[in-house]
């Protein structure tokens, strides 16, 4: 089960960037990084997820104009979705699919606007820092298939996540060869590392600092397309720790971890834009 994340260390914004004519500068630019090197954010040789087993997964179809691509998001109230910023930054309008683990298949079906999407004011496009935004839904009645994740108690804002287990879960693509999304959504789990031994190992300081949380990489498991934009959540206790943000583009049997958006950095801002208590 592969999750190719969102970002691949050139930075390709991953999962299923579609290149289109670009509108303004910062659209350009997005399109030139994407172009250096296509990222799959999907999750290869994991498991078949079981109905109602993540009822906080959102599948996301983000519409860019003449094309659209998909991103993993999580469900954190009855009217937030949370995700990486370089998933909504280009994005005029996405539509959320919650409460199946089918592809597309959704029990509920929720459409926003480019003004229901709140991306962090520091997002930078070329090292990924601060990739998280948040999107504005009409509300949804939760049941057994919809409930929102859990997201960290502030007391625990410094923790660390050293050798937990952690569960990541998307529709991306399921090995290097396929060209689409996973019908159905798959999970694997992996253990968090220091952020000094992932970025030794492969990204640099400049693109792990303390706003990132890694996990370690599998030569059978790994993140590749479509899943960019997911949660990273606690195997123990059903809370958030991460958003899927990069990966490096290289095949198996490298053993590089991934790297997420760290939850606790930001949840100051999820509060003052979503007003939800935390």
């Amino acid at each position: 089960m592969k999750l190719l994340i969102a970002l691949s260390l050139l930075l390709c914004f991953a999962s299923a960037f579609e290149i289109r004519e670009p509108r303004n500068t910062q659209r350009e630019r997005l399109a030139s990084i994407v172009q250096k090197e296509v990222v799959s954010s999907r999750i290869s040789n994991g498991q078949r997820a079981a109905a109602n087993q993540f009822p906080y997964q959102a599948d996301l179809r983000i519409d860019d104009g003449p094309r659209y691509r998909f991103c993993g998001g999580s469900l954190i109230s009855n009217e937030w979705v949370l995700t990486a910023a370089h998933c909504t930054f280009t994005a005029e309008k996405v539509t959320v699919y919650l409460g199946s683990i089918n592809h597309l298949d959704a029990i509920v079906q929720r459409e926003a606007d480019r003004c229901d999407i709140k991306i962090h004011s520091e997002f930078e496009m070329d090292t990924a820092r601060n990739d998280i935004s948040v999107i504005k839904i009409p509300a949804v009645i939760c049941s057994d298939a919809i409930q929102p994740v859990s997201l960290p108690n502030p007391a625990s804002r410094y923790s660390a996540y050293v050798y937990k287990t952690a569960v990541a879960s998307g529709w991306g693509y399921t090995s290097d060869t396929d060209t689409s999304n996973s019908l159905v959504l798959n999970y694997a789990y992996f253990g968090v590392i220091t952020n000094e031994k992932c970025a030794a190992s492969y990204y640099g300081s400049s693109i792990i600092y303390d706003g990132k949380i890694c996990t370690a990489a599998d030569d059978h498991i790994k993140l590749l397309r479509g899943d960019s934009g997911g949660p990273l959540v606690l195997a123990s206790s059903n809370i958030q720790i991460g958003i899927v943000s990069v990966t490096s583009m290289q095949g198996f049997g490298t053993n590089l971890p991934a790297a997420y958006t760290r939850v606790t950095s930001y949840l100051d801002w999820i509060r003052d834009k979503t007003n939800i208590e935390i």
